[in-house]
């Protein structure tokens, strides 16, 4: 493991319980038969940027990992129509992942940890996962760990078959969340938005620097995401150049007063520090973080519709500033004079760490195009699967 991994990654020191624990509320039964076989099917997500949603079958039960939505209008979202469920398992609370719940019928029992339930519609009614724990479907155990991506982010572990392993999104990268050393499991379900991307996050930092040295910039970020993270790296750099908007200062008042066991260690006395700064929104300063990050919706949306910021035919015009997108960039958004990735997602070799620990028969990568089999399969390993289903022996 090189130093970039462990400097937010945690073992969790859980073992798998050896009897079933108490309920966290176990979904009714729907009277179906038990079979020997658990199936896990891909809904959507597999192949390329979509929704997440991914159906397990198994013990007589239907449940969904995670319920995404659209990532961007027109974007097609149908893996709900028809669908029978049990139970449903949030990862985090962005748009991609738990969106489309608004779909679901709402007897239908959601799982979520309490960061991640404040994203689900007024008066739905929730059961939370911890950060770290078990918690028991009927007498389906399921095991959460801190992702290292999102604000109450967790994966996702089900003891059927020989376990299988859902990331959701995650980063080894992160300033503010540990990533929790994750179980063995035969599938390994796993977030790979970057593709074989392998740069580091240090890369970005560093030219982003060099970018601000030319100019002011505006960066849209998700406000429960990266921009509380590009705010810290500025203050532990010593500058005080930067504004957060009201939503992004929002996600960060939350992470001081809720974040006790998502951060790392030594990270919220250092929130607390940047707190008196943040809280006053500066339209003109230096560096702007603000959301949405699609640049449509929010006060990035509207400070672009503005104009203020520069395109790249212009970008010479050292009045305006530089439009930097440091993440997904919607198709019919507006085009940045920047795309400046700040890794929220793993790195190639974060993607072979992960599959080391968890030792898969199959790793199913998630959420991005695979141009050519034979570089994934010396990326990641002989276990590389692109099936969108899979049957395992569940005792």
């Amino acid at each position: 493991m090189n130093e970039t991994i462990t400097t937010g990654l945690l073992d969790t020191g859980l073992q798998s319980p050896t009897r079933p624990g108490p309920y966290l509320g176990a979904a009714q039964s729907t009277g179906r038969k038990a079979v020997s076989q658990a199936r896990v099917t891909v809904l959507s997500g597999l192949g390329e940027k979509r929704p997440a949603a991914i159906l397990v079958e198994a013990r007589g039960l239907r449940i969904l990992l995670d319920a995404g939505g659209a990532l961007h209008p027109g974007q097609s979202c149908d893996w709900y129509q028809g669908l029978d469920l049990d139970a449903v398992l949030l990862t985090q609370d962005q748009q991609d992942h738990a969106g489309g719940v608004k779909y679901l019928p709402e007897h239908i029992p959601i799982y979520a940890s309490a960061a991640t339930a404040r994203c689900l519609p007024p008066g739905r009614i929730w059961r939370e996962l911890p950060m770290q724990g078990f918690t028991y479907i009927d007498d389906i155990a399921i095991q959460t760990g801190r992702s290292g991506q999102a604000l109450g982010g967790v994966w996702l572990h089900l003891d059927i078959g020989g376990g299988v392993f859902y990331s959701g999104d995650f980063s080894c990268e992160s300033l503010l969340y540990p990533f929790d050393v994750p179980p063995q499991a035969e599938l390994a379900l796993l977030d790979a938005t970057y593709g074989l991307y392998d740069q580091t996050r240090l890369l970005a930092s560093e030219t982003l620097e060099l970018l601000l040295l030319e100019k002011p910039a505006l960066l849209p970020v998700p406000p429960s995401g990266r921009a509380v993270e590009i705010a810290l790296w500025r203050h532990q750099a010593g500058c005080t150049d930067w504004s957060l908007d009201p939503a992004c200062y929002e996600n960060l008042t939350r992470l001081v007063y809720e974040g006790d066991d998502m951060l790392l260690p030594g990270i919220k006395q250092q929130l607390r520090d940047i707190m008196p700064q943040a809280a006053q929104f500066n339209p003109h300063a230096h560096l702007i973080l603000a959301g949405e990050a699609d640049g449509i919706g929010g006060e990035a949306g509207r400070l672009i519709r503005e104009g203020q910021f520069s395109w790249a035919d212009v970008a010479d015009n050292q009045e305006q500033r530089y439009l930097i997108y440091t993440g997904y960039v919607p198709p019919h958004g507006p085009k940045g004079s920047h795309v400046l990735r700040w890794n929220v997602h793993p790195r190639l070799n974060d993607l072979r760490w992960v599959v080391n620990m968890v030792e898969p028969t199959y790793t199913v990568p998630l959420f991005t195009t695979i141009h050519d089999e034979r570089d994934w399969t010396n990326g990641v390993g002989k276990s590389l699967s692109l099936q969108r289903s899979w049957s395992l022996a569940d005792a």
